[in-house]
């Protein structure tokens, strides 16, 4: 191997990235901008990551109204191109929803927004395009490398209450992933509740109230945890996990 070969056995890709550029060509299938050792990916109001929804995108003097998510790098190792390295940058929900997205590299643990960088959706879209080129170009895919997010900047948790007819419990549910997921057959999701800083909490998992620490008195019909849901949701209290299950739930995976 050599730096000739490889770029040359890269370059097929590179061409039909080139043949695709989001700048000249009006075809959908066009969203890609080529360098010397990788590319750019954008995204068009028809094809975009899930969590783009009612983002206004304008051409510019791009062929058509796109919106930039992410970039992918050749990564060599010594002489042979050995994976691909992506990231991705979603500028366009930062600008467009402040309140909710940041561009900051590193939020604060008070600033209740999401990242724009590495989101999972945004990930595994970029993944796909690219995965669709290499395919159409005739190359083999190498493995993909990217550093993903935190957790705790992807969004909120979500404390999902399941309850059946003699029996309930709760999932930390991490974010961008669904509740139902962790729903056992016979039980519903009553509650949900959106919480921040929860990472040192057992995520993911079922969590089973200990029936010695309950309170005997609650209103007819009612699961032993909605009236902690109820309070905490009224009063935007997240704090209200820490006191009320510390040493008083069990992690268990069923």
């Amino acid at each position: 191997m050599s730096y000739h070969s490889e770029h040359q056995r890269l370059k097929p890709v590179l061409d039909l990235a080139r043949q695709l550029d989001i700048a000249s060509n009006p075809n959908p299938r066009a969203i890609f901008e080529a360098g010397s050792g990788g590319f750019q990916v954008w995204c068009i109001p028809q094809d975009h990551p899930k969590g783009w929804n009612g983002i206004t995108m304008h051409p510019g003097a791009f062929s058509k109204p796109c919106a930039y998510v992410g970039s992918v790098y050749w990564k060599w190792d010594e002489e042979k191109i050995v994976a691909l390295e992506i990231e991705t940058s979603a500028y366009a929900l930062a600008d467009q929803k402040p309140d909710q997205y940041s561009q900051a590299m590193n939020l604060s643990p008070d600033d209740d927004r999401r990242t724009i960088f590495n989101r999972d959706a945004d990930i595994q879209w970029l993944k796909e395009k690219i995965a669709w080129l290499f395919t159409e170009a005739g190359v083999p895919l190498p493995p993909f490398e990217y550093e993903q997010a935190p957790l705790s900047q992807l969004g909120p948790y979500l404390l999902a209450h399941y309850v059946s007819n003699t029996d309930d419990y709760v999932v930390i549910v991490s974010p961008e992933l669904d509740p139902l997921e962790f729903c056992k057959p016979g039980y519903e999701v009553v509650h949900t509740l959106e919480i921040w800083r929860a990472g040192d909490f057992p995520a993911d998992v079922i969590l089973r109230p200990d029936r010695e620490f309950q309170e005997a008195a609650r209103e007819p019909d009612e699961g032993p945890l909605v009236e902690q849901y109820e309070n905490a949701s009224h009063l935007g209290d997240d704090g209200w996990l820490e006191a009320a299950y510390e040493d008083r739930i069990s992690g268990l995976n069923e």
